[in-house]
């Protein structure tokens, strides 16, 4: 229609100049569904006249002010303003685009007079414009895009760039162990005979070690099959003197680690599009024992990119784990035992079996070390671990979508094997046991924003799914465990942020459900409630803040049914059948139990003084109710829903951040003050006192009123007013029955950090101190009963040793007594006179000590002007233990059980390890 005026402009000029008088109304008119039509009638209601519409829907007729417009058959009307009515001319020229005269270019004349070149196609000229939306930058143009007949747009050239980076970090140990208990090296194996002390030889199967001074035998030099320079003998001139044997098995060892990250990635711009890393590492770490490791072998992938707006990550771990031995029988244990108990009289090194095809050892109720490590295969035990993930993440401005998938299996193969001749399996005992664990994770995550940064709303519901499989298969029985257990959290989360100038607060609200097809009753009530307020620049001191937070949580769990219960065996076995110990059983169950429900709750500050000083304070109190233990009920091993516990304690720390003592050099310091309990606070009917772990005459106890794990045992006769019992013979009386000996909970635990950087250098030392709680040292017990203790060494001599105490009809003591009387029966001595493990009260001991746990030195060194970097760091861990006990590591556990700690029977020593790593960065 714009055309048709054109056309008609000269045509129309004197009706023009004759109908000034007129006024038109112009405009777009579309049909009932929004849409532009050719000849849509527009009809003037009150004069009558109607026009019709362009292929646009345009058109002009004639108006006046008010008058109504109609069209679609009445569907649509419109009244006329006089501010939309105007003069037919002043329409058409809006219609039509205006143009000055140019001058007529004449290239003949334009080189007369000037001799500049004009360009009528360069930009200044063209009649076409850029888009706002274009990119800026004409050096990154990448392409051009013209959006109508007159506008372009530039799109910016995006340079994709692929780059490839990793590290190579490599690191060697040396590992030693640390205390062990003191033994005697004077003392042979023997007894009083006829009041004189005799040498026994292992053909006896003599046990003790309380035969006569080893500096008064000698070697008779025939052939004897126990050692290669014969029997011991009273010593006389010419023979050869009795040698001391060492049977200690630790020696230094060394041990690996090494592990390569590569990473490639590809920039467009300065937006990373795609990232794939590799990782593979293999560690041998080297026991303190003889020819005892286990190689690990780990691969990783990761992969992550974005595709349409969505952030995705994909990964893959492998892992392999292999051990010559592990300690899930006690093996290492058992050993060690044998080791410390092996009298100086008898090498185990000489020769492993007799000639009868039976292992050589001191006694046959008692096994050579390196008979036990002796095995047929490399390895007894194997893991394989994998992994597979996957991961979305989408941002629509203020919802965001998480969804995650994994799925992890892992198998896992023991060979637990004692051949024939071992001590207590004359037959030898055998066991492959098999355990399969596959584990489905799904979390869908959804939270949605409102506000902004000074006053910000989240809400959040996440969905997880867990599926867990587990069988344990044991070839010894042919029985099979299987468990499998699906449970379902739904989580809903609500979260405000408050931050102004000098003010910050935020409050955490949301409730989750915990469903599991295991658990007796689902939980539907478990809410959680969290909030902190923060004071900025407090009284106008620059970076001075204080910090009030606490938090309010309830929680429902169950046991993880991949954890193995069988070493909870050992609580069927008195201490002096340790050599019985071969866990074969497994929980019966994982179904049928109640939740374990816990509340918690804590209040805490923090407050900060300035850039370099801040202190924190945290009171926490956690209430766990049915709370799961394992018993043995009909000669199976089951779990129940046995006591309610409280662990409660608080926690400060003090820090001292960039203490400037010089030019480039600062130091930073932490202290950290930590005291807990953990009390019993109801047991179930039948179940006090029942054992958590240990053996039948000694354990750890569910005790009510008591601290969880608190040590039962054995103690001595007191009288009202707690002075000792001695018996007729002179010795303190044991009393019948036992109860609780020992608390393990320490008063207080503190532990220091420090760290010292100067240019590139940095020193770190962290070290701790443990105030108070009680072990029992087992160990000792069973040194001195056999006579290999350094105590029993000492003081076997002591004669005429009046105990304090008092008799039964309360007269004071006046018994003196031998502590090793020859004239008596070897059992009746001061250490062997109360059985295996004496009185259990008499080897309780103060578990305290100081331990400087790592001692670290590193440095950077740029290569390549910064673009690669090599980094060397050298460290020693467990440098120095002091320690009020005389044995083990108090923080090593019995049997390696996880909450053995306060038991200590021939306890593992720690390692004392020095190490240097190297890491390059290219």
């Amino acid at each position: 229609m714009k055309k048709n005026y054109l056309l008609l402009l000269p045509f129309t000029i004197t009706l023009l100049q004759a109908q000034n008088s007129q006024l038109y109304y112009s405009g777009k008119f579309l049909t009932s569904k929004d849409k532009t039509q050719n000849f849509l009638k527009i009809h003037n209601k009150n004069s009558g006249i109607y026009e019709l519409t362009d292929e646009e829907g345009f058109a002009i007729i004639a108006a006046k002010p008010y008058d109504t417009l109609v069209w679609n058959q009445g569907k649509n009307t419109h009244v006329i303003s006089s501010y939309e009515l105007k003069e037919l001319k002043t329409i058409l020229e809006n219609q039509t685009g205006s143009k000055s005269v140019e001058n007529i270019y004449n290239k003949t004349y334009d080189s007369l007079v000037s001799k500049e070149i004009k360009d009528d196609f360069s930009i200044e000229k063209t009649k076409t414009r850029l888009s706002k939306r274009s990119h800026s930058y004409f050096d990154q143009i990448r392409r051009l895009k013209q959006k109508n007949d007159s506008i372009y747009i530039l799109k910016r050239l995006n340079e994709k760039t692929l780059f490839f980076n990793g590290s190579f970090t490599t690191s060697l140990e040396i590992k030693n162990r640390n205390a062990i208990p003191g033994t005697q090296n004077r003392y042979v194996q023997g007894r009083s005979e006829n009041g004189n002390l005799v040498w026994k030889g292992p053909e006896t199967n003599e046990m003790f070690s309380f035969g006569p001074d080893i500096s008064t035998l000698g070697f008779s030099g025939l052939p004897y099959e126990y050692d290669q320079n014969g029997r011991l003998i009273p010593w006389i001139d010419g023979l050869q003197r009795a040698r001391k044997y060492d049977n200690s098995l630790f020696k230094t060892t060394v041990g690996y680690n090494n592990q390569l990250n590569v990473n490639t990635f590809i920039k467009e711009g300065y937006n990373e599009k795609i990232r794939l890393s590799f990782n593979l590492g293999q560690q041998k770490n080297q026991m303190y024992f003889i020819d005892q490791f286990d190689i690990a072998n780990t691969f990783k992938a990761k992969l992550n990119t974005e595709l349409g707006g969505y952030s995705i990550n994909l990964a893959f771990n492998y892992e392999e784990d292999k051990a010559t031995n592990t300690n899930r029988i006690g093996l290492f244990n058992r050993v060690y035992q044998n080791s410390l108990l092996t009298p100086v009289s008898f090498s185990n090194e000489q020769n492993i079996m007799l000639s009868n095809g039976s292992q050589r050892s001191y006694s046959k109720d008692a096994d050579n070390p390196s008979f036990l490590f002796e095995q047929d295969s490399k390895y007894r035990y194997q893991n394989r671990e994998r992994l597979f993930s996957f991961n979305v993440l989408k941002n629509w401005d203020e919802f965001k979508l998480n969804i995650s998938q994994s799925y992890e299996s892992s198998n896992i193969w023991n060979k637990d094997q004692y051949k024939p001749s071992t001590y207590g399996f004359t037959s030898g005992l055998l066991n492959e046991r098999i355990q399969n664990n596959s584990l489905y994770h799904s979390s869908i995550l959804g939270s949605y924003a409102l506000g902004k940064y000074d006053f910000k709303n989240t809400l959040s519901l996440n969905f997880i799914l867990n599926d867990r499989k587990s069988d344990v298969y044991n070839s010894l029985t042919h029985q099979q465990y299987l468990y499998q257990r699906t449970s379902q959290d739904h989580i809903f989360n609500y979260n405000m942020d408050i931050r102004d100038y000098d003010f910050e607060a935020g409050l955490n609200l949301g409730n989750s459900f915990y469903i599991s097809n295991t658990s007796l009753k689902n939980s539907y009530w478990l809410p959680k409630a969290n909030f902190y307020v923060k004071f900025n620049d407090i009284f106008n001191w620059y970076n001075y803040s204080f910090k009030l937070l606490g938090s309010y949580t309830q929680v429902s769990s169950e046991p993880e049914i991949t954890r193995s219960y069988a070493s909870y065996a050992t609580t069927l076995l008195n201490a002096q059948d340790y050599n019985q110990y071969f866990p074969i059983q497994e929980a019966e169950s994982f179904r049928g139990l109640s939740n374990i429900n816990t509340r918690e709750w804590k209040v805490g500050t923090m407050f900060n003084v300035g850039y370099h000083v801040s202190l924190e304070g945290e009171y926490f109190n956690r209430k766990n109710t049915d709370d799961i233990f394992p018993v043995f009920e009909n000669n199976q091993l089951k779990l129940k829903n046995i006591a309610d516990h409280t662990y409660s304690g608080y926690e400060f720390n003090f820090t001292y951040n960039r203490l400037r003592f010089g030019y480039n050099l600062y130091s930073t310091h932490k202290v950290s003050f930590f005291k807990y309990k953990d009390i019993v606070d109801r047991i179930a009917p039948g179940y006090q006192n029942l054992a958590v772990s240990g053996f039948k005459d000694i354990y750890k106890t569910l005790s009510e009123g008591q601290v969880l794990g608190a040590v039962m045992g054995s103690y001595f006769e007191r009288n009202a007013g707690g002075q000792l019992i001695i018996d007729d013979f002179g010795f303190p009386k044991k009393a019948d029955g036992m109860k609780v000996i020992a608390d393990p909970t320490p008063d207080f635990v503190m532990k220091f950090s420090h760290n010292f950087s100067y240019k590139n250098f940095s020193l770190d030392i962290n070290w701790e101190w443990k105030k108070g709680g009680q072990l029992w040292n087992g160990t000792k017990a069973v040194l001195d009963y056999y006579g290999r203790s350094s105590e029993s060494g000492e003081d076997r001599n002591i004669k005429n040793y009046v105990f304090q105490g008092v008799h039964t009809n309360g007269m004071i003591n006046q018994i003196p007594v031998d502590f090793y009387d020859p004239n008596l029966n070897v059992q009746e001595n001061r250490w062997t006179r109360y059985g295996y493990l004496g009185v259990g009260e008499n080897y309780i001991q103060k578990a305290d000590y100081i331990r400087i746990s790592n001692i670290s030195l590193s440095s950077s060194f740029p290569i390549n002007y910064g673009k690669q970097n090599l980094k060397l760091t050298f460290y020693v861990n467990n440098l120095m233990l002091w320690q009020a006990s005389k044995g083990a590591d108090p923080n090593q556990n019995f049997y390696d059980m996880d909450n053995g700690r306060g038991l200590d029977f021939f306890n593992l020593p720690s390692f004392k390890t020095f190490g240097c790593i190297v890491s390059l960065k290219f």
